[in-house]
C-alpha cells in the first residue's frame, strides 16, 4: 500500500469537505422547496370557500397565532379574514417561526418574517402596505411562479369574500395590479 503525500491528503480532504457543504446545502433548498409545495396544494384546495371555509365546519385562524378566527354568526365573516386564512394554511404545513405574531391584520406578516422582493411558492405576499405599515393591506399565498407571473391564493377576496386565486403578469414590487392593489413585499414561511 502506497502512502499518501501530504499535499495529495490534503486535496483529499478539501474535495471531501467541499461535497459535503454542497450536499448539506442541497438538502437544505430541497426542504424548503417540498413546504412551500405543500402549502400551495393546501391554499388551492380551499379555493370557493368562505370565511366558515372547512367544509362549513369551521374556521380559518393558525393555532400559536394571536389571530380570532374567520367564522362569525350563522356563517357571516368576522371581521376581514385575509391573514386568517393565510396563517391557517401556514399553520396546517407545521410552519415554525415566529408564529405568535400573526394576528388578523396583513401587516402581522411583517412583524413574522422580513419582507423581501423576489417571491417563492408557499410566501406570503402582502399588497397596498402604508408607510405606517396599515392603509387598505391584504395578504394571500404565491402558489405558482413562472417567469415574471405569478398565481395567487387568498381569503376573503372577491365578493363576496371568499377564497379565490388570482393571476399577476408581475411580481415585482410596487406593481399596481388590475384589482387596484399595489404588491408591497413578500414574507417567507420558516419551517420547523
Amino acid at each position: 500500500m502506497r502512502k499518501l503525500s501530504s499535499a495529495a491528503a490534503k486535496g483529499a480532504a478539501t474535495v471531501l469537505l467541499a461535497s459535503t457543504a454542497i450536499a448539506v446545502s442541497g438538502i437544505a433548498n430541497a426542504q424548503a422547496a417540498p413546504l412551500g409545495a405543500k402549502i400551495a396544494t393546501t391554499a388551492k384546495g380551499q379555493i370557493g370557500a368562505g370565511p366558515c371555509g372547512l367544509n362549513g365546519k369551521g374556521s380559518y385562524w393558525g393555532r400559536g397565532t394571536a389571530q380570532t378566527g374567520s367564522c362569525g354568526p350563522r356563517g357571516t365573516e368576522a371581521h376581514a379574514w385575509c391573514a386568517d386564512f393565510v396563517g391557517w394554511v401556514w399553520w396546517k404545513n407545521g410552519v415554525g417561526g415566529n408564529m405568535k405574531k400573526l394576528d388578523n391584520l396583513a401587516s402581522s406578516f411583517t412583524k413574522y418574517g422580513k419582507m423581501h422582493s423576489k417571491p417563492k411558492v408557499g410566501d406570503a405576499i402582502l399588497y397596498n402596505l402604508g408607510p405606517d405599515g396599515y392603509q387598505n393591506d391584504h395578504v394571500a399565498i404565491v402558489v405558482t411562479i413562472r417567469g415574471s407571473e405569478i398565481t395567487v391564493v387568498g381569503g376573503n377576496q372577491g365578493r363576496p369574500g371568499s377564497v379565490s386565486t388570482h393571476k399577476w403578469k408581475s411580481y415585482k414590487v410596487g406593481t399596481r395590479l388590475p384589482s387596484g392593489q399595489t404588491i408591497s413585499g413578500y414574507v417567507t414561511p420558516v419551517a420547523r
